[in-house]
């Protein structure tokens, strides 16, 4: 979402701040900011402490894009335990370690920084920042980390040599994909990623083969919940509604998906349905999760961190979006995989708002439609896990 107008106080100190470094320290870095400059850089440290999960998603893009375009970088992430959680795999990441929370212990965060920013090659560095980490604070930690280039997505742009401005209507990955193209590299447009272990694999695969009869059984996930940080939700009867349908035409075992805390309201969803499935929800981390997904043959979800994880691994799948949010900013809506069904848009949410203006009746049509286009494969699946598998992948 766009930023809200920053106060005029907070602006002065920022200034303030970047001047004092200024003095203190002399240029930020010996490279101009200046694309054909900006080119040679090939030590990166980013900072990715977003919480939401779709948000770190969306960034993992920016990393295979990095990679592609210099395969010789080197890459540190210093991460909040959710994006540790997605990018712990990643084959495009040299280096990701947790790192305190620079809004809960912002001194102990400044000293592991500094600590990973000392560790990188010594060569020229940037310190970027992703269009989910634009607070000012993580400015302030990026200006403390070191001498370096600091550029990316940001609410204090008097700390960086090369702010950059987000754009809701391109969407969040094309944002993050701008950083590149700030640093004089060519990119292309790629899908989120993330990747998973044999293990993980193996995980999933026993919890799937528990839950149907058959491999060769249909297999829809249902995301029938979010975190509820946002008014993205749906009825439970109409989610019912859906499942019946679905599981009565395609014969598939519909499973569920969630958090810990998303086990009863799961529960009781499935408990009149006349084939309940099976509810994993609290029973996977983000990476089984993941393996998961990469083994149905359809996804049907809210627009929720969960979705996109689906997408990261190539699912097919209908996704119930919010009529108030531009779904160019989040969703795939002009990927043939994927429907995204919405109501006429509206500037703002009423109170109490439900996506009921989205009928069971039309979830039903494009899943089916999405089912006979690809239809239930376990060559896809296959497929699907080994180009997740990290055993796979090198830098």
């Amino acid at each position: 979402m766009p930023q809200p107008p920053r106060p005029q106080w907070k602006k002065a100190v920022l200034q303030t701040v970047a001047h004092a470094e200024r003095v203190l320290r002399g240029k930020t870095s010996s490279i101009s900011a200046d694309p054909n400059n900006l080119r040679q850089i090939r030590n990166f440290l980013v900072l990715q402490f977003e919480s939401p999960l779709g948000s770190v998603m969306h960034a993992t893009p920016f990393y295979e894009a990095l990679k592609t375009a210099m395969p010789d970088a080197h890459v540190t992430v210093a991460a909040s335990p959710m994006a540790a959680s997605v990018l712990r795999h990643n084959p495009f990441i040299d280096r990701c370690v947790v790192t305190p929370n620079p809004c809960g212990n912002f001194r102990q965060a400044v000293h592991v920084v500094r600590e990973l920013f000392r560790e990188m090659p010594s060569c020229a560095r940037c310190i970027v920042t992703t269009i989910g980490n634009r607070r000012p604070r993580l400015a302030i930690l990026a200006t403390l980390a070191g001498k370096a280039v600091r550029l990316g997505h940001t609410a204090a742009p008097e700390l960086y040599d090369v702010p950059l401005i987000f754009v809701p209507e391109r969407g969040q990955i094309e944002g993050n994909l701008d950083i590149l193209r700030a640093l004089g590299h060519e990119v292309a447009f790629c899908e989120p990623r993330i990747f998973f272990t044999l293990k993980d694999a193996d995980s999933a695969t026993c919890l799937l083969e528990n839950a149907s009869e058959s491999v060769d059984q249909a297999r829809i996930v249902f995301v029938t919940q979010t975190s509820g940080g946002q008014l993205n939700q749906w009825s439970e009867e109409r989610f019912q509604q859906v499942v019946v349908r679905l599981t009565h035409t395609s014969g598939a075992i519909p499973i569920f998906v969630g958090t810990a805390e998303d086990v009863s309201a799961i529960d009781s969803l499935r408990q009149n349905l006349p084939q309940p499935g099976v509810s994993l929800a609290g029973k996977t981390s983000i990476a089984q999760l993941s393996a998961v997904l990469a083994q149905a043959d359809l996804i049907v979800s809210l627009d929720t961190g969960t979705f996109h994880v689906a997408r990261a691994v190539g699912l097919p799948g209908v996704v119930i979006a919010p009529a108030w949010q531009d779904p160019r900013e989040w969703l795939p809506v002009e990927d043939p995989r994927y429907r995204v069904l919405r109501g006429l848009a509206i500037s703002a949410p009423p109170a109490g708002y439900r996506m009921e203006e989205v009928h069971s009746e039309q979830v039903v049509a494009a899943a089916l439609e999405l089912l006979n286009k690809f239809p239930p494969s376990i060559k896809a699946r296959a497929t699907r896990l080994d180009r997740a598998l990290v055993s796979k992948k090198s830098h």
